[in-house]
């Protein structure tokens, strides 16, 4: 029979493994509970959990949550915050956003790629944003590098009159943009159609190329008369030419004169009635002085039976001034002979003349360009 003493031992045992058995499962618990809120501290620190935010914002379409003019690195001069936002956003609309880690990514920087619909739209580095209860790093957004995707290594280039105002995208362009030649001072052109006239014109008009690079593949270009008036563009490929304006009126005025001044040009060169034609000459000019020397006298005025014009256009109208106007001008004119040895001629013309108000009147001032015309191009046979 066990003793009182052996019962109290016995007893004194089972309450202390109890009590070591119940402190163990305690230790369990609170072990189990900071090994989860380790984990979860953990995952919270990975990298790839600092995205997230810049995720939703792309899939919502809500990135001005994320971007920022602080955040964001461009090297553009053409477009702010408020234009890559919307850019990027007609981007990515209506298209699957997914994200990866960019190859340049390292664990001191991590960078990822956003696309939309496979194609990249831009890259997003993370940076340390603080630390947790482990004192894990935390990371949270950092720079957004948008232009290795969104911008174009191509040149344009802009050629207009000097004194157009050209807009890119937004943004007015200044000497800044202007093309330089290798001394770095901006190239500005002449117009060589007009050179003998520039005396006579109340304004010399010269062209000015602008070049820009760094810009979006669908860049908006646009240019105003200095007066504010919008000018249409011409566009080949990545160059913009704005052709000088004409005033309709003044074409008006020289087409009136035309008839005339070609009837008296072509009898000129022809031997009938050749003093005629000063009438219509820009006074004190070189070409005035040089077509007294033109007249082609290939045949005896005598011999005339008779002259027609034919084909007599004028057209390709630009108006350099006030005062100075370029036309395309083009006529054939058939002379007859009594003669059986030479029966026609064809005195045809396809050229351009540039005409100068003086004193009010239009004067033919110089002829620069010229190219002869056949009989075929009159439409007569020989």
């Amino acid at each position: 029979m066990m003793s009182k003493r052996g019962t109290k031992k016995k007893s004194f045992f089972g309450i202390g493994l109890l009590i070591y058995f119940l402190v163990g499962c305690i230790g369990i618990i609170f072990f189990l509970r900071w090994f989860k809120g380790y984990l979860v501290a953990y995952e919270s620190a990975l990298p790839s959990n600092g995205i997230t935010e810049v995720m939703d914002a792309f899939k919502t379409g809500t990135i001005e949550t994320v971007m920022s003019a602080d955040n964001l690195v461009t090297d553009s001069t053409f477009y702010n915050i408020f234009d890559y936002e919307a850019h990027i956003r007609d981007m990515i609309r209506g298209k699957e956003i997914t994200i990866e880690e960019s190859p340049a990514s390292s664990a001191e920087v991590p960078r990822y790629v956003i696309s939309a619909g496979g194609e990249p739209v831009t890259d997003v580095t993370l940076k340390v944003t603080g630390q947790n209860d482990y004192d894990m790093d935390i990371w949270g957004c950092d720079k957004f590098y948008p232009d290795e995707y969104c911008m174009s290594t191509d040149v344009y280039s802009i050629t207009v009159p000097s004194d157009f105002v050209v807009n890119v995208s937004g943004r007015t362009l200044t000497n800044e943009n202007v093309m330089k030649d290798e001394n770095g001072n901006p190239v500005v052109k002449g117009i060589d159609l007009i050179a003998n006239v520039t005396d006579y014109m109340d304004h010399v008009p010269t062209f000015t190329t602008y070049q820009v690079t760094g810009l979006w593949n669908d860049p908006v270009v646009s240019a105003t008369l200095a007066d504010g008036t919008p000018v249409t563009l011409n566009q080949d490929g990545f160059e913009y030419t704005a052709p000088l304006q004409t005033d309709a009126s003044t074409v008006a005025e020289i087409n009136a004169m035309i008839p005339t001044i070609v009837d008296a040009y072509g009898k000129h060169f022809i031997g009938v009635n050749s003093g005629g034609v000063y009438n219509y000459l820009l006074p004190g000019s070189e070409y005035r002085s040089s077509l007294s020397t033109a007249m082609t006298m290939f045949y005896p005025t005598s011999h005339i039976t008779s002259y027609n014009y034919y084909n007599v256009s004028a057209d390709n109208f630009v108006t350099y001034c006030d005062n100075c106007v370029s036309a395309d001008i083009k006529f054939d004119l058939v002379v007859k002979f009594n003669s059986t040895a030479y029966q026609t001629k064809n005195e045809g013309s396809d050229a351009v003349w540039i005409f100068i108000k003086q004193n009010g009147t239009w004067y033919l001032a110089d002829v620069p360009r010229q190219e002869p015309r056949t009989l075929e191009d009159a439409g007569v046979t020989d």
